[in-house]
């Protein structure tokens, strides 16, 4: 599978599944609507996690919100004021 895109959302019945060998900040909604977050690397140890009986189960909605921020990424145009990339 694909890692997710920053804003892509997916339904599944076992985010940690969704989940494994991704990275960055995911919004997990419940099926009852309530909902948490999740920070991610890969080689995360979460091996299940499912919500309710298997007569009744509905999937979770799983949102990419944020990526991990690196240095690298913050040098050059647009980045915040006082980060630059130092020639070496």
């Amino acid at each position: 599978m694909q890692p997710l895109i920053l804003g892509q959302s997916i339904n599944t019945f076992d985010p940690a599944e969704a989940l494994n060998d991704e990275y960055g900040t995911f919004k997990v909604t419940t099926p009852g609507g309530d909902y948490f977050y999740v920070t991610c690397t890969p080689g995360h140890s979460i091996t299940s996690l499912t919500w309710g009986n298997n007569a009744n189960r509905q999937p979770f909605l799983v949102t990419k919100i944020s990526e991990p921020v690196t240095l690298d990424n913050m040098t050059g145009a647009g980045a915040p004021p006082g980060i630059r990339r130092v020639a070496s």
